[in-house]
């Protein structure tokens, strides 16, 4: 469980900060304590929840990644002005 959870922390404290990169000057950018207070915290929830399901489940990680994945797609799908925006990113 330890694994899953290092990896999924690891990558996506990458993530936030390439998106704070300033030559994303046109992207929405937390600030220090929106990551530590809600974002972090989030992703660290998120990320157990998908490990107890594996474990629950017994299916393999990917399984929950393309439910995870289906999902992005139905958040992108509702927020289409987000997506037309997405060439910004």
């Amino acid at each position: 469980m330890l694994n899953y959870l290092y990896l999924f922390k690891i990558t996506h404290l990458t993530y936030i900060k390439m998106f704070m990169d300033k030559k994303n000057i046109n992207r929405w950018e937390p600030t220090n304590l929106q990551i530590d207070n809600i974002i972090l915290p989030a992703y660290t929830d998120l990320s157990k929840r998908c490990v107890s399901y594996i474990n629950e489940l017994e299916c393999p990680p990917q399984y929950i990644a393309d439910m995870l994945r289906d999902l992005a797609d139905a958040i992108m799908t509702s927020y289409p002005e987000v997506k037309n925006n997405s060439s910004n990113l």
